[in-house]
């Protein structure tokens, strides 16, 4: 069971690496998440469940925080589920279904936008893993993002943004890559490190995310009770958003948060996890956009089988 709960406590502890708009690490929902670094055994399903809620009212130019003076109010929910199977005692799969809602109100105007999100398949190869035998982790991944929501959701007769579209529309591909190390025995303090790379493909009305890359560094310390505790450094870098294969102004950038996380083992199997993003720094393409001001994460997860 002891081993179950080293697992466990690596997941809870994983790099959110969004797939992403320019603006907002939720207008394209983090379709990562928990997944990253979920290794399950042979034989063992990783399950989770998440909320997420991102507050994007902060109005950034370049690295200033701009005040606003239009009295807009931009949030985003999503519901995520994950499942990670292992395959062998090496290889896993993952998969993940979202579903995400998005809200504007500007001047009383309100546009609002939910449905079903893109979804993100992944196949993982894991060499080396956290065990009694081994102090190293070291996993590579490749997968899809699959355009299985809808992306011309309209109000009052007319398509909403991209930015406000449940799903991008469009396909995307994902490499991943993630190093681990425990510091102690116990194996209970960890640090990591990981990366990504999103390759965004164009939707039917030739419009392109940017493609993004995105790097994190951290640690977790899982103490002798149930709880235990998180801190990262996540970075990201977004490209301009196209439409027919031209820049759009006011898109990409590159942005600096801190993600402090706290964990609560339910059992060796079971546990709960709550994290914030915390914007540090940020540096944003052109003269205005809107951003997140924070995000908040509440997710449930569970190891079994094997």
């Amino acid at each position: 069971m002891n081993s179950l709960k080293t697992v466990v406590a690596v997941a809870l502890f994983a790099v959110s690496t969004p797939v992403s708009a320019q603006t907002c690490s939720c207008a394209r929902v983090p379709m990562l998440g928990t997944m990253q670094t979920a290794t399950p055994s042979d034989k063992q399903w990783f399950v989770a469940s998440t909320y997420e809620f991102h507050d994007i009212s902060e109005l950034v130019s370049g690295t200033s925080t701009i005040p606003d003076q239009t009295g807009r109010d931009r949030t985003s929910q999503a519901l995520v589920f994950e499942a990670s199977r292992g395959l062998t005692s090496k290889w896993s799969f993952s998969a993940l279904l979202s579903f995400i809602e998005h809200e504007r109100d500007v001047g009383g105007s309100n546009d609002r936008a939910s449905g079903l999100g893109d979804a993100v398949v992944m196949l993982r190869y894991s060499p080396v893993t956290i065990s009694v035998y081994s102090k190293n982790a070291f996993s590579v991944g490749l997968g899809g993002q699959l355009p299985i929501g809808a992306d011309n959701v309209k109000s009052n007769s007319v398509t909403l943004a991209e930015d406000l579209q449940p799903s991008t529309g469009a396909y995307a591909g994902i490499v991943w890559a993630y190093y681990a190390r425990a510091l102690n025995e116990s194996r209970g303090t960890q640090v990591y490190f990981s990366t990504s790379h999103t390759y965004n493909g164009e939707n039917d009305r030739d419009y392109q995310s940017g493609h993004s890359t995105t790097a994190a560094i951290g640690g977790s310390y899982q103490t002798q009770t149930p709880w235990g505790f998180g801190l990262e450094l996540f970075y990201r870098h977004a490209q301009r958003d196209k439409r027919n294969s031209v820049d759009i102004p006011n898109t990409g950038g590159q942005w600096l948060d801190v993600i402090p996380a706290v964990q609560y083992h339910v059992t060796d199997s079971l546990a709960l996890k709550a994290s914030a993003k915390i914007p540090v720094a940020r540096d944003l393409n052109d003269s205005l956009q809107f951003t997140t001001k924070y995000a908040i994460r509440l997710s449930l997860l569970y190891l079994f089988g094997g």
